[in-house]
């Protein structure tokens, strides 16, 4: 996981919602009638919707399904984080919210006498440690 994985995100979910409206916008929909499956068959109507079969439609559905696995990824890694505070950490800069709160903020809201820089610090050693892994294994 990057970083820049991770700061996506919140354009990933926005992204998703707008994708999800322009799919409802080319859903048709109508009514059929129909009747109830046992006695006394009484006629009523149902409502039937769908999206248009064509590549516009396809298209969209690709899409969202491709930014609903990039936003599952960044939410497993960020719950896959063993330590709390650094899990915490990561979710409130990350992941809730609709724009990325300061440090100060974090500090303020995950408590036990965090300060700014400390929980900056933190989450850049989380990421370091993980670069510092992987180059390893890529030696390999």
């Amino acid at each position: 996981m990057t970083k820049k994985e991770l700061e996506q995100y919140r354009s990933v979910v926005a992204e998703i919602r707008e994708t999800e409206e322009r799919i409802k916008e080319n859903t048709v929909t109508d009514t059929v009638s129909g009747s109830d499956a046992e006695f006394p068959y009484t006629k009523h109507s149902m409502s039937v919707a769908g999206l248009e079969k064509n590549e516009y439609s396809n298209m969209l559905l690709a899409r969202r399904n491709k930014l609903q696995r990039q936003r599952r990824k960044v939410e497993r890694y960020v719950d896959g984080i063993e330590d709390s505070l650094t899990r915490r950490i990561f979710r409130m800069r990350y992941i809730e919210g609709e724009v990325r709160p300061s440090w100060q903020w974090i500090a303020f809201k995950v408590g036990g006498g965090n300060s700014a820089d400390g929980t900056r610090k933190r989450h850049d050693r989380f990421l370091g440690k993980l670069l510092t892994k992987k180059k390893k294994y890529d030696i390999l």
